[in-house]
């Protein structure tokens, strides 16, 4: 068995739970998913067959076995995702993140639980005025190009064991632009780029030719992604592509701000990630061939 705990006692937890309730509540199963076993609100526990022997996306990108046809297995699942009927009781409420709100201000109780690289991060976004007005464009999208969207896809969601391909952790799952899942799959590959360069010489162009070189070497899995899905994907929306590169770069800063818990500052890789990521929000149609988003 799997055991997943969501913590009850705020409202956002609560959604979480509800939303996962729903969907093993109903027989809706558009793509392969462990079977759940049963739940306990009262703990927010809920109990998952586990798959095994399984590696995650995660792991085989850091034992160097992710390969394009694994790219394109995952490009064709999150098609099948999109392509899926929208059931009644599917969340239609906007996705957490990017966080619109806070871009404007941080609420009190965030501003007093957060460290100093946190602040220091959000001091940026708040402050670049182009930026928070792109994000805010990149979420105002129509509701007519909405699917059924993970929303909080990760390379270690994705769990390979037995020949099948399963996706995990739905608690995000609502009505959205289907771009969001398809920025996160180009953005985790971005970001690990960006993270491999920590170690570069501190010359800026050695830097940049490291993170180029590297990117150069994962973005045919990306471009594997990209055309599997496009293969599957019934109606795919002509900006779909433009929507994604800057999800992507989003992307970078949802991971940046991850990693920022704890920190007493940026680290130099840090703000290189959030650098990529504004040029991929600010101007997508620019970049979206750069990271292997073809049209």
């Amino acid at each position: 068995m799997f055991v997943k705990q969501i913590e009850p006692g705020t409202p956002e937890a609560d959604r979480r739970f509800r939303r996962l309730i729903a969907l093993e509540s109903a027989d809706w199963m558009p793509v392969p998913r462990p079977r759940c076993l049963g739940w306990d609100a009262e703990s927010g526990l809920l109990v998952y067959e586990l798959v095994t022997p399984a590696r995650d996306g995660r792991q085989l990108a850091d034992d160097g076995d992710f390969d394009e046809a694994t790219a394109g297995r995952l490009g064709r699942l999150v098609a099948e995702l999109h392509d899926a009927p929208s059931p009644h009781w599917l969340d239609v409420s906007a996705p957490r993140l990017p966080p619109l709100g806070e871009l404007d201000a941080l609420p009190l109780a965030v501003y007093r639980n957060a460290c100093a690289a946190e602040l220091e991060l959000w001091r940026l976004l708040q402050g670049d005025e182009a930026l928070v007005a792109a994000l805010k464009r990149l979420c105002a999208v129509p509701d007519a190009l909405r699917t059924p969207a993970h929303c909080d896809l990760r390379l270690d969601q994705f769990v390979l064991g037995g020949g099948d391909v399963r996706l995990v952790d739905w608690d995000e799952l609502r009505l959205a632009d289907p771009a969001r899942d398809i920025g996160a799959f180009a953005g985790e590959w971005l970001y690990r780029s960006t993270w491999d360069i920590a170690g570069a010489d501190a010359d800026h162009e050695a830097v940049v030719a490291r993170g180029a070189a590297r990117f150069a070497e994962v973005r045919p899995l990306v471009r594997s992604f990209w055309r599997a899905y496009r293969e599957v994907r019934r109606e795919p929306d002509d900006g779909l592509g433009r929507r994604a590169a800057a999800f992507a770069g989003w992307h970078q800063f949802d991971r940046v701000l991850a990693a920022a818990e704890g920190q007493s500052r940026l680290r130099p890789v840090e703000r290189a990630a959030l650098g990529i990521g504004r040029a991929l929000v600010l101007d997508p149609g620019r970049f979206a061939d750069t990271v292997g988003l073809t049209a």
